[in-house]
């Protein structure tokens, strides 16, 4: 068992009374699981500061308070409790995990991934990759979090430092070799990761999402860069076609392999075929080429395929596993994923939730119909309001018949947020291509029975999630279960 005093050897400290010298059972963040022995990390949370806690996770038994800020508080609480105000407690957190736990993730080799778009199919892929070569393989990101057969829930992208910690002592001590790990914006501004030990750092791509939270994209990509410049890699796997992902290239010192299609890259392509069945093409790599054919639908994907083929080349993975491992995964939950139920059209459900995602996935359709492409989605609300208009216009641009509709609306209005969309299609499309049907289930059914003979229908923006929040409460709704019923309804009525 620990005491305070050691698990504080890598945090600055401004200062401390009380004993530090007690013994430790556990950490947390959340004063609700506080139990006798607890030390409580106090954090700024999005709508509660920690320090409003403090007294009670002292009354419920912690032994050790670390707040940010609050000190009048520290001759308030028990001599018997050791309380340490410090620089930057979410980084307290974090170091104290790390050590807590045994620091986890020097005894895995963890590969971070990053960027704007791909990374869940990035990590998929890189998963089948090392399965395929014989590697425990554990991952944590959008999804979920999954290593040995256990599946849990994910409740955000990275999780909390302490919770992160705590999977990676599960993993290590499970004998996983490799966890794959979504590495958000959100947990580097945050320091979530901070004390995570990297193997190798991914970069897929940047464009404009997040600016509810990081206000500027050069914010957001400060933010994104802090992996490659702030961790010791021991290698970084960049895309060089991204102007951002050059600037890292230049600026990182990990040891670096590019990909791209368009520039110079260490891993990059020729011949590539896209269709209804998936992708090919000719990877060249620095340990010769390898012949690639992947279930995954549209050209945006190439990409994600060379960044998994870089990170396994920098992980000592033979071609002939790589190609073997991205063979065998035919899609990914929510991305572009297929929905067939012996219909005469395409549906696909896509997570493409900001403009540039938007657009690479309706390119991607029209180059695999000739027909119609018919699309649905919305915007979710409380977020970048910036992009809706945007990704309004693309739907013009690039759909012949737009139903625009609710996402996640939280605590907006629906009306006002399609209404923001509609601003960005009326500049591009006259109201006979698009309507606004705000019921999600409505809109997709109009979608569905629009759909003829060998059109394209696309289900935008949630994916893999299986719910959508209002402002007063959260339903269970899923966009693949709902095309599936509605496919179904369709061909009965047929028939």
């Amino acid at each position: 068992m620990a005491k305070l005093r050691q698990l504080l050897k890598e945090v600055e400290m401004i200062e401390n009374v009380g004993n530090l010298d007690v013994n430790i059972s556990g950490i947390e963040y959340n004063s609700q699981n506080v139990n006798r022995g607890s030390v409580f990390v106090a954090i700024k949370g999005f709508q509660r500061n920690g320090t409003e806690f403090i007294e009670e996770a002292v009354e419920k038994g912690a032994v050790g308070v670390v707040l940010e800020e609050g000190t009048a508080m520290l001759n308030r609480i028990g001599a018997k409790t050791g309380v340490v105000v410090v620089k930057n407690s979410r980084k307290a957190l974090a170091s104290l995990s790390a050590d807590f736990f045994g620091h986890p993730s020097r005894e895995l080799d963890v590969v971070g991934i990053t960027g704007t778009n791909g990374k869940t199919t990035t990590a998929y892929l890189l998963e089948s990759i090392l399965q395929s070569a014989g590697r425990k393989t554990g991952i944590i990101g959008t999804i979920n979090y999954r290593f040995d057969g256990k599946v849990k829930p994910a409740v955000q992208t990275t999780p909390e430092s302490l919770d992160l910690q705590k999977m990676f002592r599960e993993m290590a001590d499970g004998k996983v070799d490799n966890c794959i790990l979504e590495v958000s914006s959100h947990s580097l501004t945050l320091d979530r990761v901070y004390k995570t030990d990297f193997s190798v750092g991914i970069f897929t791509n940047l464009t404009q999402d997040h600016l509810d939270f990081h206000l500027t994209e050069e914010d957001y990509f400060k933010a994104k860069e802090k992996l490659f410049l702030e961790y010791s890699l021991k290698k970084a796997v960049v895309n060089v076609d991204d102007p951002y992902g050059k600037m890292i290239s230049k600026k990182t010192s990990a040891e670096t392999i590019t990909i791209g299609i368009i520039e110079k890259s260490d891993v990059h392509t020729r011949n590539i075929e896209t269709s209804i069945n998936g992708i090919q093409f000719t990877a060249k790599t620095p340990k010769g080429e390898v012949q690639i054919v992947s279930g995954l639908m549209g050209r945006h994907n190439v990409y994600n395929i060379l960044c998994a083929i870089g990170t396994a080349l920098a992980l000592d993975i033979s071609l002939e596993e790589i190609k073997r491992g991205i063979g065998s995964l035919q899609n990914v939950p929510g991305r572009l994923e297929k929905i067939d139920e012996g219909q005469s059209f395409t549906v696909v459900v896509d997570y493409a939730h900001t403009d540039d995602a938007l657009k690479n996935l309706l390119k991607a359709a029209k180059e695999l119909t000739g027909k119609r492409l018919i699309l649905v989605f919305g915007c979710g609300g409380n977020r970048d309001k910036g992009k809706r208009a945007k990704m309004g216009k693309i739907a013009g641009e690039y759909s012949d018949y737009t139903i625009i509709t609710s996402d996640n609306p939280r605590n907006e209005e629906p009306a006002s947020i399609a209404s923001e969309i509609e601003q960005g299609i009326k500049k591009v499309a006259g109201s006979g291509k698009y309507s606004l049907i705000l019921d999600r289930m409505k809109a997709i059914r109009q979608a569905i029975n629009l759909a003829g003979e060998e059109d394209f229908v696309v289900i935008a923006g949630k994916g893999h999630e299986n719910y959508q929040l209002f402002k007063d409460r959260r339903i269970h709704f899923d966009d693949c279960e709902t095309v599936r019923k509605l496919i179904k309804e369709k061909l009965s009525m047929i028939n």
